[in-house]
């Protein structure tokens, strides 16, 4: 069977989907193919997957032909198609992950030094030192614009003492990122790094055991939490040369495009581009924080939810980039290799994003290996059975009591 791997957003009409990016047991379809009729077909297998694989000899020759026309890459697995989002800039790596770790643990260590004496400054009412906050995200930004999977990983594992410090370095790092996924000019860049290092700000004026809750909090609870925006307009109104970008994202973060959010009930027109980007990665972050009693979700589970939303208020062209941006496997998670072992996705493979650089972890029985290896799924031989190393499922975090930091880190 000749099959090719397809962004969803690329399908064609006439093209037959032979399989998915997942089990056909993780979705609703009750038959294993997909004939594509009608654009409402490719709307709703985007709501399951990005990416999949059409049989070229079931799928209509003229959809094939229109297709190949178009110059696609048929080794490719992640085809980027431009919308009003996106800049002009091209990025490309200009290092590997591997190459880029020191420089990114660097930016990383001095990043959360800054956040926590900028922090403690706010606390103590003590105006915003916002030229070293800028120094911070030139800093990350570079990094980002080498090679984004180093920080993405830093960012996810790593732990200083405070969650907040933590929040906002991982939401700048993944604005920056989705930025640079955009194509977005540097300038731009440092507006969302310092947007998403600033965007909770105003939670250092909330009381401590609303913040350090790690259960659904009640509904006057809520009510003091989203207090937040307007601690943090008021933080940066004190503070002199603040963009209007960062301004809008840290004010219009939680507002959503069918006047759903908060503190003033924007809808789409009102809203900043920037201020969108954020309610995804807000969102996203959220979906991903650990709650008590409530059992983690998949990454693949976190971005249906994140479709889910677009339909109540989050930009649904944003969320479908973002899901690109970050791959169906984030750097940092667990998956599930089809030798049953376990591993944790380290780096991308720009072009073939089914095929990372991983850790594996755990044996088929699940059993820790005393000296964990890595795998490039790329290239690497075949495992014990003879097959090529293939993802067969994501995990969530925490699977199988795994701490990934212990490994990496």
């Amino acid at each position: 069977m000749k099959r090719i791997e397809i962004a969803v957003n690329q399908l064609k009409l006439g093209m037959f989907v032979s399989a998915l990016d997942r089990p056909w047991l993780e979705t609703p379809y009750l038959i294993q193919g997909i004939l594509i009729k009608s654009v409402e077909d490719i709307t709703e297998l985007a709501r399951y997957c990005n990416y999949v694989f059409v049989d070229i000899d079931k799928s209509d020759p003229k959809a094939i032909t229109n297709y190949s026309a178009r110059g696609a890459n048929k080794n490719s697995s992640q085809i980027i198609t431009a919308t009003p989002f996106h800049g002009k800039e091209t990025y490309s790596d200009r290092c590997t992950a591997e190459k880029e770790l020191p420089a990114a643990q660097k930016a990383y260590d001095t990043t959360i030094t800054l956040i926590e004496e900028i922090f403690e400054c706010i606390e103590h009412n003590t105006q915003l030192d916002i030229f070293a906050a800028q120094i911070a995200v030139e800093s990350l930004r570079e990094s980002v614009l080498r090679n984004a999977d180093a920080l993405l990983l830093l960012s996810r594992l790593k732990r200083s003492k405070q969650a907040l410090y933590d929040n906002a370095l991982k939401v700048s790092v993944l604005l920056l990122a989705f930025g640079r996924h955009l194509g977005l000019p540097r300038e731009e860049l440092s507006e969302l790094g310092l947007g998403g290092l600033l965007m909770d700000i105003g939670k250092l004026h909330l009381p401590p055991e609303i913040l350090k809750k790690n259960t659904s909090l009640a509904a006057a609870e809520q009510e003091i939490m989203q207090k937040h925006v307007e601690n943090g307009e008021a933080i940066l109104a004190k503070t002199p040369n603040i963009s209007e970008a960062v301004t809008k994202i840290v004010s219009q973060h939680h507002e959503r495009e069918n006047g759903g959010g908060y503190p003033r009930r924007l809808t789409a027109n009102q809203l900043h581009n920037f201020a969108r980007m954020a309610a995804i990665i807000d969102s996203y972050e959220d979906l991903t924080a650990a709650r008590s009693g409530i059992k983690g979700l998949k990454p693949f589970q976190i971005i249906i939810e994140l479709k889910n939303s677009a339909r109540s208020g989050l930009n649904s062209t944003l969320v479908e980039q973002f899901s690109h941006c970050i791959g169906m496997f984030p750097v940092g998670s667990l998956v599930e290799l089809n030798s049953r072992e376990v591993a944790i996705i380290l780096t991308h493979n720009r072009s073939q994003r089914f095929h990372p650089k991983v850790m594996v972890i755990l044996d088929a029985k699940k059993q820790p290996y005393e000296k964990p290896f890595e795998l490039d799924l790329k290239s690497t031989k075949p495992g014990p059975s003879g097959a090529p190393y293939e993802i067969v499922r994501d995990l969530p975090l925490g699977a199988f009591n795994i701490d990934v930091s212990q490994y990496y880190l």
